[in-house]
């Protein structure tokens, strides 16, 4: 039993608990290391050389009906971020375009060209067939859908990605789920949120959101702020071509796949670095003409943590 412990950075956990002087020693390390998302928020993701089909996640994007392109998007990022099988529940008038955008993606198909509460059995359902739910892509703002959103949240209870239109009624809802939202700096104050030019101002009043929500916050902008309340992080990557109409789609399918794998704060801080070194890949070869379907197949060499 220790007299005293020495500890190099920060304090560990378990150390509170001994009966002992404990003496947290500077060894250099700076603050930013910790607070930005890098690469070695990579490790420790690769996949069990055992494992079968299913163990690294079943994602299921609901979205779609004003738009076809958005939760093809977000799907086939979820695939590339490593989930093993996605799921797309949208309307029938667009579930043939979303599944020729890819073979890969399973998609069921919904009556009617909107979402509404007459879905709600039926995505609640295939919901609970998945692992992880990304909800919004392409959903648009028909009242009816919104009730939609209002009433799966509420009867949910795992955990989901909620992004785009879906984002207007996190703050109506008393939900048992867990939930990453993914809103850009206007559909934070929309949210009822509040914003600010300093990365560091605007990391604390996104911290303080998340507390009061209760759930993940990850808000994007030239520097994304990823918050659960108690921990936050900030990210540098992406570039201004990023600007560009489908990438929030992206990054809410890569959240979506990560989330099957880890935890939900940890999954935002990683999608996010993932998608903006993806989008750097790109502008790298191509300049700012990027499009989003660009980021997608670039995703696996972003996950790459040499």
């Amino acid at each position: 039993d220790a007299d005293r412990v020495v500890t190099f950075h920060d304090a560990k956990p378990g150390l509170d608990r001994l009966d002992a002087a404990v003496t947290v020693a500077d060894i250099g390390i700076p603050e930013a290391a910790e607070r930005y998302t890098g690469p070695g928020d990579l490790l420790g993701l690769a996949r069990d050389p055992d494992s079968h089909k299913g163990d690294n996640g079943e994602v299921l994007v609901v979205g779609g009906g004003p738009y076809t392109g958005a939760p093809s998007l977000s799907a086939r990022a979820a695939l590339r971020t490593g989930a093993d099988l996605v799921r797309v529940a949208c309307p029938e008038t667009v579930a043939r375009e979303v599944q020729g955008f890819s073979a890969d993606l399973i998609v069921h198909d919904l009556p009617g060209d909107r979402l509404d509460p007459g879905h709600l059995d039926r995505v609640l359902e295939l919901a609970a067939e998945n692992d992880v739910v990304v909800l919004g892509p392409g959903l648009g703002d028909d009242g009816g859908t919104a009730a939609f959103v209002r009433e799966f949240l509420a009867a949910y209870d795992g955990r989901a990605v909620v992004d785009a239109d879906a984002l207007r009624v996190v703050t109506e809802v008393d939900t048992d789920a867990e939930l990453i939202c993914t809103p850009h700096q206007g559909e934070l104050v929309g949210m009822g949120g509040e914003t600010a030019a300093d990365p560091d101002e605007r990391a604390d009043l996104v911290r303080s959101f998340a507390a009061e929500l209760g759930h993940t916050l990850l808000v994007k902008g030239a520097y994304d702020v990823i918050a659960d309340g108690d921990e936050v992080r900030l990210n540098r990557t992406g570039n201004p071509g990023m600007t560009v109409g489908g990438t929030g789609d992206v990054l809410a399918g890569a959240v979506g796949s990560l989330a099957a794998q880890t935890d939900a704060f940890r999954a935002a801080a990683v999608g996010t670095y993932v998608n903006g070194t993806a989008g750097d890949i790109v502008a790298e070869e191509r300049g700012y003409g990027l499009v989003a379907t660009d980021l997608i197949d670039r995703i696996p060499e972003a996950m790459h943590d040499e």
